[in-house]
């Protein structure tokens, strides 16, 4: 266990008090959840191999906030008693001296010692009462566990065992405070961001480009997007959110092609993905606390189908209603099961046998499940996973052999409120509703173009046409009556510009925009090299020069202590020879220096003492060039960092692009790009979404260029007239980053005829000769 273990000894007694309060409470009102028990054993046994968390390991994790494996509680209404190893004792030390009394025996080698406490314990438990409250389906195994039952053996002669189980979901597990509640909102909202941003985008891409992956492939490169950091700071879950401490409550399944299995225990096959009902569900765990998504995705569906998803969104939407606070968990399933056998009677043997159950520490709950038989009552504060489905439903109309059957499920991750508030659903960034869940890839029918109605004749006019009788007699005075026009109306077009940009620029440089005199006015900066002092590098005890790379640092002894200077406070640094000493001058910026310098540094108190330069010598003349070397280059480095950065000041990012997501979009290709993109030089194609364009490189997914409307200032279409190719020129209101570079610009292009040629002939003139050439290339000409 690592050396920062540190348990928090206020959450701990507020939640150890909580449950014993809840134990006493019950004693009071006649023993209906406890059973009337004096005392309660959990046994934790070795860590295992896949971790996951039962009713022990659970309940541990929510008093400590850790797992401590090979550990024993016995809990009575007045004390806590713990048997634990030596080194997990020292973290449980500090525990003490709570309102609640915390008694540790430390086991060691000795195994008559170890006894000895075993059977301390045991008396305990005998002297608690007559009964004693113990997991009755408890999994724990290990050297540990087997020499406490070993001990443990005739004790349930003497006194009687309880189940305790669900009494410890009701006292401790079920209801969540607000710590816990954040962590469960960030893991759902996680896992939401994971299905919505990069489950679906995969998913779609490889159907509409036809590729082959099994589901587990799938399903793998779904699990392997867990260690992307960058991807969940993108999604923007909350502050503070870390992504380290992601893990997995229960992994990705995928499943299609008729063969479904709706368990959280269900296992991706070795099947190719098949474009019709695909499921897809599953779990992250955010600081051990977990989360459960589930959705249908449907390709090309059929009415029937799409009427049965309707049904089963109409059903969830109930359920989702239903779970407030004091509503009893069998009432909620009857609620769902009554709707249905309104609706569609001949379903309900299609219909799950529950509509969610309990979760949180543990991903599923066991004690806390949402069917026919519950008595158990929902309590504000409470969290669920919510699912609904349907198994095994038959296909009217198959598109293909592995259409015949198919089922339907939604899963989300909820929080019980009062009565009077609605259920907060926390995985609610991934949409359900038909839009979003369906596809359609086959080509759509083209409509018949309707017949454009004729212009209709002037009865005055005979066989002449209309286009030819103009209103002046003589040929001299149409030109010029037409470009007077023209030329009267350019100038109005001019004088509404000239208003509208003096108007842009008075905004612009107004007062409100915080200049002074034109120029924006400098701010003094800081900078911080190190928090704390164990940050320091570890070489500066040696008291010597350390150049820190990593945090743009120089630190130098003075008066035998290590002083660190950032990087930005020195101007530059020299090195001199004299003799057998090298002399390394270190030159500081400060007030005076610059003058007559644009970038002249202001200062917090130009007024106060600063220093120039600091000097220092050693006989070792290699050492110094070398710190002066990097010296020069750290500096060169900020300076280059801080030009990237005032160039990309005005670069702003863009809103996501919201992609079609029912249809294939509009597509214009071969297309080129203005500005090139890095790689080869190979046409791509020009794609309208929802609120942007998008180009894609065809060789890379990665590559690509995305242009929201509502960045677009001007709009240029310019045709082949008397060029070579027809561009489509976009002018942004704010720069974008096309590759590495910041651009306004944006043209694509696609050359009306062949803009270079080979004059030499190629592979076809071995076998074609004469005109047959010339030909084609006419052919060609008049095609494009």
């Amino acid at each position: 266990m690592a050396d920062e273990v540190t348990v928090d000894k206020q959450a701990f007694h507020d939640h150890l008090s909580s449950f014993i309060s809840q134990w006493k409470a019950d004693k009071r009102s006649g023993d209906t959840l406890f059973g009337g028990v004096g005392s309660i054993v959990l046994v934790v046994g070795k860590a295992e191999e896949i971790p996951g968390f039962q009713k022990n390991n659970a309940f541990q994790f929510w008093l400590l906030g850790y797992e401590f494996p090979a550990t024993l509680f016995i809990i009575t209404p007045e004390t806590l008693y713990i048997v634990t190893t030596k080194k997990k004792a020292s973290y449980l030390e500090p525990l003490k001296g709570g309102k609640t009394p915390v008694e540790i025996f430390v086991r060691g080698k000795d195994a008559e010692q170890n006894a000895k406490q075993f059977e301390r314990c045991l008396e305990i438990i005998k002297t608690a009462g007559k009964k004693v409250g113990i997991i009755a389906k408890d999994t724990a195994s290990g050297p540990f566990v087997e020499e406490w039952k070993k001990a443990y053996g005739d004790v349930p002669k003497e006194v009687e065992e309880v189940d305790i189980t669900t009494a410890l979901s009701a006292a401790a597990l079920a209801v969540k405070d607000e710590k816990e509640l954040r962590a469960m909102r960030d893991a759902s909202r996680a896992s939401s961001g994971l299905m919505a941003n990069y489950f679906v985008d995969q998913m779609s891409g490889i159907l509409d480009e036809e590729k082959k992956i099994t589901h587990k492939a799938l399903a793998q490169k779904v699990e392997d997007k867990i260690s992307d950091e960058k991807f969940f700071q993108k999604l923007k879950v909350s502050n503070g959110f870390d992504p380290q401490q992601l893990d997995w409550a229960y992994q990705p399944i995928v499943q299609s092609g008729g063969k479904y299995d709706l368990r959280l225990s269900a296992v991706p096959d070795d099947e190719n993905l098949h474009a019709g009902v695909i499921t897809s569900a599953f779990g992250l765990r955010y600081q051990t606390y977990c989360s459960s998504i589930a959705r249908t995705y449907m390709v090309d569906p059929n009415k029937s189908q799409e009427g049965n998803y309707k049904l089963l969104l109409s059903i969830h939407e109930i359920v989702l209603k239903e779970i407030r606070d004091g509503v009893l968990a069998k009432d909620v399933y009857a609620k769902a099961l009554s709707f249905l056998k309104s609706k569609k009677p001949e379903l309900e043997k299609n219909f799950l046998k529950s509509v969610g159950a309990g979760i949180g520490i543990e991903a599923r709950d066991a004690t806390l499940v949402l069917n026919a038989k519950s008595t158990r009552t929902l309590k504000d504060g409470m969290t669920l996973s919510i699912t609904t489905g349907f198994n095994d439903l038959t296909n009217p109309k198959p598109q293909d052999k592995k259409s015949n059957n198919y089922s339907l499920v939604l899963t989300d991750t909820v929080r019980v409120r009062v009565s009077a508030g609605e259920t907060v659903v926390f995985t609610k960034d991934a949409p359900t509703d038909l839009e979003s869940t369906s596809f359609f890839f086959k080509d759509e029918e083209e409509e018949q173009e309707k017949a454009k109605p004729k212009a209709k004749k002037d009865s005055r006019v005979g066989a002449v046409a209309q286009t030819n009788i103009t209103k002046t007699r003589l040929r001299g005075e149409r030109s010029t009556n037409q470009d007077a026009e023209k030329e009267a109306a350019r100038r109005e077009h001019q004088k509404e510009l000239h208003a509208k940009k003096q108007q842009q620029g008075l905004d612009r440089y107004g007062e409100a925009t915080g200049s002074f005199n034109g120029t924006e006015e400098k701010k003094f900066k800081r900078f911080e090299s190190y928090k704390r002092d164990n940050q320091f590098p570890p070489r500066v005890k040696d008291l010597i020069v350390v150049v820190d790379q990593k945090n743009s640092t120089i630190v130098v002894p003075i008066m035998g202590r290590p002083v660190p200077f950032h990087i930005n406070t020195i101007k530059n640094a020299s090195r001199n020879v004299e003799g057998e000493w090298a002399y390394l001058r270190i030159n500081f910026l400060s007030p005076g220096q610059g003058v007559g310098r644009k970038d002249d540094q202001p200062f917090e108190d130009p007024s106060a003492h600063f220093v120039r330069s600091l000097t220092f010598r050693s006989k070792d003349l290699d050492r110094m060039e070398d710190i002066t070397t990097q010296i020069t280059d750290m500096k060169k480095s900020a300076i280059r960092r801080e030009q990237e950065k005032k160039e990309m000041e005005d670069v702003v990012e863009q809103d996501k692009l919201i992609e079609v997501r029912n249809r294939r979009p509009f597509r214009l290709d071969p297309i080129f790009v203005r500005p090139a993109m890095d790689g080869k030089r190979v046409a791509g194609a020009v794609e309208i979404h929802q609120n942007g364009l998008r180009y894609q490189h065809p060789l890379s997914t990665a590559q690509r260029i995305d242009i929201l409307f509502s960045n677009i200032q001007h709009l240029f279409f310019q045709p082949c007239q008397h060029e070579l190719i027809v561009i489509i020129h976009v002018h942004l209101k704010n720069p974008i980053l096309v590759g590495k570079k910041k651009t306004r610009d944006v043209q694509f292009y696609r050359e009306a005829t062949e803009m270079q040629f080979d004059e030499t002939g190629n592979r076809k003139r071995k076998h074609r000769y004469g005109d047959e050439e010339e030909f084609e290339a006419e052919q060609e000409e008049r095609r494009r």
